[in-house]
């Protein structure tokens, strides 16, 4: 049994309400890579229906009550390294106290890290091989809560600036290894017929508790009430506590699952570039799925970016507002529209369903467009309900396509494909889209804002990338 299989296999729901964004940062709990049925049978347990359910037993509901607290608190801590949050708080608090060009940068980078941090996430599968699942989620919760702390303790400067950012992708580094752990435990430790619902309301409690904290940034950024730091200490107090109260939790028959890694350990052959290679050369259909999804992807991660931009200098919108544009709405959004994509998604091939959902994704960066380009306010609102909206569909997409593509025992590896591109996107695609946006002003100052036209493209050509692919699948 492979280290990266014994992962991906166990990674059945995991949430970073962040989008992944794909750089986006947040993720809801979603069903992991694994086989075909047993993944959309998870889908369909979480859909509200009239059909009979089934009452999670005495000890899930124990299990449950013992992690959602802290699930809560780190959420807490979570939203003040979000990809946008953090990317409006280091544009406002550094500007001026380091070259333009570096601070931009700098927002291109921490808008990029909740991305950027898959690519480390088989390194966290081989570090989980084989130990004692809560111990280790307890030191990387503590871990985590430490570097969200180090933020309080940046100055106002550009060494502050180094310190901050470098903080807040160490942050979303750890935030990567704590979903990979914990997706084991939530296996371990939930039926699979009461799964969903169970890590469904812990998923959302954590974004309620993200986008509390989003908005409290963008708050205090606002008012200067105190200095914004400051809740960093917080967040770090929260995320400490968390951990604490972790230590209580408790991993059902662990001894079995340490037992199987411990066997499988030495036919063990972790995930590599080399695999990756040789998933993308043999598989043509797989390999033009991830062109087309790196394209995509990269204008969405590109996105938040420019705007983070565009709103504080062509516009000169509040941060509370910038924060509730880029974060807190479409945070709020996503869970309502879930239920709907998942309909969508279920009984489809992922082509068929990136055909359609890929459109919703440049529906709303039109909006966003449109906004900046008229100034008109209320359509900003629009479009971060429909980014929100899109958002929720393009994660289901995100943790399940990849299925449609793998034979039986190999969906762990293309989900590896794709979540070790997913992070190179995520280091490369939000400092490109900055780079745009400087260049243009740097032609014609209050140009910049028109560099929102290049993940406009983006997504527009890989939505219709995914509808060349949706035809040739019609014709085969």
């Amino acid at each position: 049994m492979l280290r990266w299989a014994s992962w991906m296999r166990t990674k059945a729901w995991s949430a970073d309400v962040s989008t992944r964004t794909v750089g986006l940062s947040t993720r809801l709990a979603l069903p992991a890579p694994g086989a075909v049925r047993g993944v959309r049978a998870a889908i369909k347990l979480a859909r509200v229906s009239a059909g009979r359910t089934v009452k999670p037993s005495a000890l899930a509901e124990g299990m449950y009550r013992r992690e959602i607290l802290p699930w809560g608190l780190l959420g807490l801590a979570l939203g003040l390294v979000e990809g946008a949050t953090a990317a409006v708080l280091v544009k406002r608090h550094f500007a001026g106290v380091a070259p333009r060009f570096v601070v931009n940068l700098a927002v291109a980078l921490v808008s990029g890290a909740p991305a950027f941090s898959n690519v480390l996430s088989f390194v966290w599968a081989n570090v989980a091989h084989g130990r004692a699942r809560v111990r280790l989620m307890v030191a990387l919760q503590g871990t985590f809560a430490l570097f969200v702390g180090c933020v309080a303790f940046a100055s106002h400067a550009a060494a502050g600036l180094v310190i901050t950012v470098l903080s807040i992708v160490a942050a979303r580094v750890l935030w990567g290894g704590i979903l990979t752990v914990r997706a084991a435990v939530w296996t371990a430790n939930y039926p699979r017929n009461v799964l969903a619902r169970i890590t469904g309301r812990i998923a959302i409690v954590n974004a309620i508790a993200v986008a509390t904290s989003a908005a409290l940034v963008g708050w205090v950024l606002e008012a200067q009430a105190v200095d914004a730091r400051w809740l960093y200490g917080g967040g770090a107090a929260a995320g400490l506590t968390a951990a604490w109260l972790y230590r209580s939790m408790r991993v059902r028959r662990e001894f079995r699952l340490l037992a199987a890694e411990a066997a499988s350990g030495a036919r063990s052959d972790a995930f590599s570039l080399r695999m990756l290679m040789e998933i993308l050369r043999e598989d043509p259909s797989y390999r033009e799925y991830m062109l087309w999804m790196g394209i995509f992807g990269a204008g969405n991660l590109i996105l938040t970016a420019q705007l983070v931009l565009v709103f504080s200098e062509q516009l000169h919108l509040s941060s509370a507002t910038q924060i509730g544009l880029l974060a807190v709405v479409p945070l709020i959004t996503q869970p309502l529209f879930m239920p709907w994509w998942a309909r969508l998604f279920d009984g489809s091939h992922v082509v068929r369903y990136r055909s359609r959902q890929g459109w919703a994704i440049v529906l709303a960066t039109a909006a966003m467009c449109a906004g900046v380009f008229s100034g008109t306010l209320p359509l900003l609102w629009v479009g971060a309900v429909l980014l929100g909206a899109a958002q929720a569909g393009a994660n289901l997409g995100w943790n399940l396509g990849h299925n449609d593509f793998a034979s039986i025992g190999r969906a762990q590896h293309y989900m590896g494909v794709h979540v070790t591109l997913t992070g190179l996107r995520g280091g490369l695609a939000p400092p490109i889209g900055v780079l745009a946006y400087m260049a243009l002003e740097g032609w014609h100052r209050g140009a910049g804002e028109f560099a929102l036209l290049l993940p406009l493209a983006m997504t527009a050509a890989g939505a219709l990338g995914f509808n060349r692919m949706q035809g040739a699948l019609a014709d085969a």
